[in-house]
């Protein structure tokens, strides 16, 4: 984020350093409003997963969709997510990408897991979500469907084992929006 300058983003344009100005107060504004179109994205994937009769291929498919988000819009989450350590507001959008996957798994979940109790399952949750995150800004902009296919079958079984144990069909893998 620190090579990012207003300089380098201007300098990209035809515009002048001083224009970036009459519509971002700083770099920090930029990433927030290049941010909110993603978080419509992202509450649509979850939505098809809270309100799913079958939770199970609809966690599933939650998750392809944030593989895909994160693939499309790398660079620019990456920018919040390491940026959001030393800015406050960024830091408050990271939270509003990450508490709504937190609060839907853990809504979806609670009555299907076993024997977690509520405290437990939602520590399990968010670093489940943490680690969906991580592997997700990892994704390469030209990372194959393959390549997000077995990125998900992998989150997904840590999901399972992790919340539902190590039985039964293929269980819920979240989104990391």
């Amino acid at each position: 984020m620190h090579e990012v300058t207003v300089l380098a983003i201007m300098g990209r344009t035809t515009l002048s350093r001083k224009s970036f100005y009459v519509y971002f107060r700083d770099r920090s504004e930029l990433i927030l409003a290049l941010v909110r179109p993603l978080r419509a994205q992202a509450d649509a994937a979850l939505e098809s997963w809270a309100g799913a009769a079958d939770p199970i291929p609809a966690g599933r498919a939650a998750l392809r969709a944030a593989a895909s988000l994160y693939r499309a819009h790398g660079p620019i989450l990456r920018a919040l997510f390491w940026a959001s350590a030393d800015d406050s507001d960024l830091a408050a959008a990271r939270h509003d990408l990450t508490e709504p996957v937190v609060d839907t798994a853990f809504r979806v979940l609670a009555p299907i897991a076993e024997d977690q109790d509520s405290q437990r399952l939602r520590a399990t949750v968010r670093a489940l979500v943490t680690m969906n995150v991580h592997s997700m800004l990892a994704l390469p902009a030209d990372a194959s469907d393959a390549r997000l296919d077995e990125l998900v079958d992998t989150l997904t079984g840590r999901w399972e084992r992790a919340t539902l144990g190590s039985g039964g069909p293929s269980r819920p893998g979240p989104a990391a929006s």
